[in-house]
């Protein structure tokens, strides 16, 4: 198991913002040289940085979660991690990989 980076995390999660800002930024421009009203811009707006920040929260929670699944085909036994202790994923992937501690015998 690899160990993410948490500034490469942040670093992504900075450009996700940034983008949908400037296409935020963007859209503006274009809407209001276009003579489009300023609440209908600004709705615009909105819902496109709030999409940005969407996508980087779950782009957030997907970087800092460990999946383990059963390597036997057919299992479906998967075990989603956040958040725990080195010796609780070392127990929780030896759980989840190990079928006859969890399939039928």
């Amino acid at each position: 198991m690899t160990r993410r980076n948490p500034r490469k995390v942040l670093f992504v999660e900075v450009g996700l913002l940034a983008v949908s800002g400037a296409l935020a930024a963007a859209l503006a421009a274009r809407l209001l040289e276009r003579g489009v009203g300023t609440a209908v811009v600004a709705a615009v707006v909105c819902c496109t940085l709030t999409v940005g920040l969407s996508l980087a929260a779950q782009f957030d929670q997907g970087m800092r979660t460990t999946l383990y699944t059963c390597p036997v085909s057919g299992c479906a036994v998967s075990v989603r991690v956040r958040g725990a202790s080195p010796e609780a994923l070392c127990r929780l992937r030896a759980l989840a990989t190990d079928h006859s501690r969890h399939g039928a015998t």
